[in-house]
Order: structure tokens, then sequence, then C-alpha cells
């Protein structure tokens, strides 16, 4: 074997050990953008979960009971609390929007996002607020927002007692 041979099988043990790097980096970075995807939709649902924990508080679950049940009067304080809680809701919305559109969250996590959205945006109330409060919101999701409202049907008043009364009555029939 001549020292030229020596250096062909050189060069080639050296091209594998490239190419086996490469696909080895490939493999990295393929891993390493899933647990960013995983990371992200996590964040998403973190804030939301933390947002529904703070609704559940008594104050504000009582005024949403009396948002679903259709109410009309409500003081300025009251008014207040509801329109955090909307902002609340949308800016989670527009985090989970803006994460979608570049890719960073998967559809699963966007769409249970929005459908949270939509629920507030079908209530009266929470559409009298987006009127009062829609300008401080960018202009994309603004826009997204008003196609929402327009897509979604308002929801009637509910008593969720009875509703659940009902629904449990099924349940145990069948």
């Amino acid at each position: 074997m001549t020292l030229s041979d020596l250096a062909s099988i050189g060069s080639l043990v050296s091209g594998i050990a490239v190419l086996v790097s490469l696909i080895y980096l490939a493999l990295q970075i393929r891993q390493t953008e899933k647990n960013q995807r995983a990371l992200m939709n996590q964040g998403v649902v973190t804030r939301a979960a933390e947002l529904l924990t703070w609704m559940a508080q008594p104050e504000i679950s009582d005024l949403i009971i009396k948002v679903r049940s259709g109410e009309r009067e409500y003081s300025a304080q009251e008014l207040t609390k509801l329109g955090l809680v909307l902002r609340a809701m949308l800016l989670t919305g527009q985090d989970a929007y803006i994460q979608r559109k570049s890719g960073l969250t998967d559809q699963v996590t966007f769409d249970a996002t929005i459908g949270g959205v939509k629920f507030w945006l079908a209530l009266p109330a929470s559409r009298a607020l987006w009127k009062f409060d829609r300008t401080t919101y960018a202009p994309e999701w603004m826009s997204y927002v008003d196609r929402l409202i327009m897509e979604t049907p308002l929801a009637k008043p509910a008593d969720i007692a009875a509703v659940f009364k009902t629904n449990l009555a099924e349940v145990l029939a069948s």
C-alpha cells in the first residue's frame, strides 16, 4: 500500500466522519426545534391556566355568572373587572395568534386558546367592552378579533346550574 493509497483512505474516513457529524447535527437541530415548540405551547397553556385560576376567584366568578345569565346592569367597578378579564383573555389569544403565525405553537394549542376567546366574544357584555377598548390593541389583532366577532353568534343567556342539572340527568340516564 502506497502513501497515496493511505491518503485516499484517510480522506474517505474523514469524509464519512464529516457526514456522520452533519447527520447528528441535523438530528440535534430537529430535536431542539421540537423542544422549543413544546416550551412555547406549554407557555401558552400555562398562561391560560393562570388566567382561569384568577377567574375562579369568587368576586370574578360571580361576575362571570352575572354576565353569562344575560344581566344588563353593571357598576363601574364590575365593568372594570370585566374589562380586565376580557383584556387578559384577548392578550392570551393574541400571544397564541402571534406564536402560531410564527410557527412556534401547534394548531391544537392555537385552536384551544382561540376557542376560549370566541366564548368570551360571544357574550354581549364582552362585545360592548370590546367596542370601548378595541383601539388599544395592535391593528392586526384588532382586525382578527373583529372577524371573530362577525363569525361568532351571540350567546344566549344561560343559567349554568340549570344547564348542568340537565346535562347531568342526560349522562346518568345513558
